[in-house]
C-alpha cells in the first residue's frame, strides 16, 4: 500500500513538472512571437537612419479604395555606407518598397509603404521595421502607419437580406386593429442586384395586403415594402402572429419570410 502511495506521488510530481515545462514553453513561444511581431528598436537607431516622420496618418479611406502608398523619407547620418538588408511588417495589409538599398554617408532615401484597405475596415495601426547592415538583429526604425477604413456598403442601414433585396427588418408589429381601419407598416428596402425587382406575396392571411412603393424597385434603388391589415376583414379569432412570404426574390421560404404580430 505504501509503495502504491509513493508511486502515485511520483506520478503527480512528474505530471506537475511536465505542466510547468509546457507552460514555460508556451511563455517562451509567446515571447518569441512578440519579439518577431514587434521587435525592440536598436538603441541609437536614429543615429544610423534619421527619418523625417516615424509615424504617419492617412486619414479616412474606404474599404473599396485602391491601395495607397505612404512615403517615409530619411537620410543616412551614420557617417559610413549603410545597406538596408530587410524590411518587415506586422500586417499582411502592408508591403514595403525601397528604391536604393545601399546609401552613402549623407545620402537620402525613401521607403514606400503600400496599404491595401480591402477587408480591413476599422482602425489601422500597423508597424514596419527597418534593418540595416549595422543592425542585423534589431531594427533601426519602426515606421507606424495609422488611419481609419470605412466599410462603404451604402446599404449598411439595411441589415437583413432576401436574395438581392436588403431590408431594414423582417418583423413588423401592429397596434390593436379596429374595424374600419387599415393600418400599415412599412419596411425600408433596397434592390442591390442588377435587375429590377417586382415583389408580391401569395402566402399570407386574406385580411393582409402586400405591396411595394414603387411597384418596381430598380437596380440600386430604395423603396418600401408596405403591409396593410384590413380591420373589416380581420376575424375575431385571427392569429396574433403569422408570416408573410415574399415572392420575386430568390431564397428558401424561411429566408423570404416577414413575421407579423398583432397586439391585442
Amino acid at each position: 500500500m505504501k509503495a502504491k502511495v509513493q508511486h502515485i506521488v511520483l506520478l503527480l510530481l512528474f505530471a506537475g513538472n511536465m505542466m510547468s515545462v509546457a507552460q514555460d514553453s508556451r511563455l517562451m513561444s509567446r515571447a518569441v512571437l512578440d519579439s518577431l511581431m514587434s521587435p525592440r528598436v536598436m538603441q541609437g537607431g536614429d543615429n544610423v537612419l534619421r527619418f523625417e516622420n516615424l509615424q504617419q496618418d492617412f486619414g479616412v479611406i474606404y474599404e473599396t479604395d485602391s491601395p495607397l502608398a505612404v512615403e517615409y523619407h530619411f537620410v543616412n547620418v551614420s557617417g559610413k555606407p549603410v545597406s538596408i538588408t530587410r524590411i518587415t511588417t506586422n500586417c499582411g495589409c502592408t508591403a514595403a518598397e525601397i528604391g536604393d538599398s545601399l546609401l552613402s554617408p549623407g545620402e537620402k532615401g525613401v521607403i514606400r509603404i503600400k496599404f491595401n484597405p480591402r477587408r480591413r475596415s476599422g482602425t489601422v495601426d500597423t508597424n514596419t521595421f527597418v534593418y540595416t547592415s549595422l543592425s542585423s538583429n534589431a531594427p533601426v526604425a519602426k515606421l507606424t502607419l495609422l488611419g481609419n477604413v470605412i466599410d462603404n456598403d451604402e446599404w449598411n442601414h439595411l441589415p437583413c437580406r432576401m436574395g438581392m433585396l436588403k431590408l431594414k427588418r423582417k418583423e413588423v408589429v401592429f397596434e390593436p386593429v379596429k374595424a374600419g381601419t387599415n393600418p400599415q407598416q412599412r419596411i425600408p428596402c433596397a434592390n442591390v442586384g442588377t435587375v429590377p425587382l417586382r415583389l408580391s406575396s401569395e402566402l399570407k392571411p386574406s385580411f393582409v395586403s402586400f405591396g411595394t412603393e414603387p411597384v418596381e424597385i430598380a437596380s440600386g434603388e430604395e423603396g418600401d415594402i408596405v403591409i396593410t391589415v384590413n380591420g373589416d376583414m380581420l376575424p375575431p379569432n385571427a392569429p396574433r402572429s403569422f408570416s408573410v412570404v415574399v415572392d420575386g426574390v430568390k431564397g428558401r421560404i424561411s429566408d423570404r419570410t416577414i413575421n407579423v404580430k398583432l397586439e391585442k
